[in-house]
């Protein structure tokens, strides 16, 4: 009746995405180039080829780079999204952010300073040719 197919395609296959429960605690840099949900505790910097989702229980306290991201959560430190990012009804946000386009329900909380730019001028977040992404040159101020 159904009927699964897997992707023979190894590009596709590694594009994978990884899950910081509500036990974890990490202190160190993370850099992934799938999707990645934090529900845990995490100090230390966030470079994400994919989208972030930071759940209701986590906290993050370190700079975020990523494509996409939705915040639930707590971030303490400034955020770096190429396209959109979305702070949610319990989302908590203190730091600058630099993102392409934003969206901030009304009930969430942002302490800091925005930096509205066009998606993918602050960082070009997809990787070309197969190249690794060189986040060297965004928003070092």
């Amino acid at each position: 009746m159904f009927t699964i197919t897997k992707s023979k395609n190894p590009a596709e296959a590694s594009k994978s995405s990884s899950l910081f429960s509500k036990e974890t605690s990490i202190v160190g840099d993370i850099s992934c180039d799938g999707d990645i949900r934090v529900d845990g505790k995490i100090v230390g910097n966030i470079t994400v080829n994919g989208k972030l989702i930071v759940g209701e229980a986590a906290e993050i306290n370190g700079e975020v780079k990523a494509n996409n991201a939705d915040i639930y959560g707590k971030i303490l430190g400034k955020l770096i999204i190429a396209e959109l990012l979305c702070i949610n009804h319990t989302g908590f946000v203190d730091g600058d952010l630099y993102a392409g386009k934003l969206q901030i329900e009304s009930s969430a909380t942002f302490n800091g300073v925005c930096h509205m730019t066009l998606p993918g001028s602050v960082i070009d977040i997809k990787q070309e040719n197969g190249k690794k992404v060189d986040f060297s040159n965004a928003a070092s101020n």
